[in-house]
């Protein structure tokens, strides 16, 4: 297994990617730059992705070794995908709703 460390230190560095990305799309989208916006809600969620999957890998060794400790980082990375997670989820939802509601002002 790699450095328990190193791979915390992945799932922080993706999540902030991923929420970072997200704040990037809302600002595009209120600039309306609709391409880039998608383009980058797109990184957004593979960074998502990355964080998600270095964390199953986590935890499926963690199945097969006695010796996986909880730690304060580790909640810390956990936290924060899961803060990505959410965010991604609101801002997609948030977009989804105002090209609805510009979809009837357009009517």
């Amino acid at each position: 297994m790699e450095d328990i460390e190193t791979l915390l230190m992945q799932i922080i560095s993706y999540s902030g990617d991923c929420k970072s990305s997200c704040i990037e799309a809302l600002d595009l989208f209120k600039e309306e730059d609709y391409s880039q916006a998608n383009s980058k809600l797109e990184s957004a969620y593979n960074s998502l992705l990355k964080a998600k999957k270095i964390h199953a890998k986590l935890l499926s060794e963690s199945v097969d070794s006695s010796t996986m400790q909880i730690s304060l980082f580790l909640v810390h990375a956990e936290d924060q995908m899961m803060s990505a997670e959410t965010i991604i989820t609101l801002v997609r939802k948030f977009l989804e709703i105002i090209k609805k509601e510009e979809g009837k002002s357009n009517d």
